[in-house]
């Protein structure tokens, strides 16, 4: 699941990892989110570190608990550095092309 507000970047993302074989469910923002992980419970769960009306950080913790492996997209130096208690992986939006997400995602498949 992609929590992104910016619905251009989700489409970016989310056409990618489709493209990998990777069902992606979006959100735009926490509040969905938490709906569509109950209904659909994805392993990976890669949260925008600012949304609009609550803060991704925040809810990385959430998604944590309820046993998702969490990708932290961030376009805040220091959260990406110290990213959360509960961030499987940290990456930098400005940074991170669909490809390099799709990457990373590969490479957290397993233990999701």
């Amino acid at each position: 699941m992609i929590v992104e507000d910016d619905t251009a970047i989700a489409d970016l993302y989310s056409l990618r990892l489709r493209m990998d074989g990777y069902t992606v469910h979006h959100a735009i923002d926490v509040t969905t989110a938490h709906v569509i992980f109950e209904r659909a419970r994805p392993g990976i769960v890669c949260v925008d570190a600012r949304l609009r009306g609550a803060s991704g950080l925040a809810a990385v913790a959430e998604f944590a608990q309820l046993g998702a492996t969490v990708v932290l997209l961030t376009n805040d130096q220091d959260s990406f550095e110290s990213p959360p208690i509960g961030v499987a992986r940290a990456l930098l939006k400005a940074r991170t092309s669909p490809s390099q997400l799709a990457t990373a995602i590969n490479e957290l498949a397993p233990q999701a």
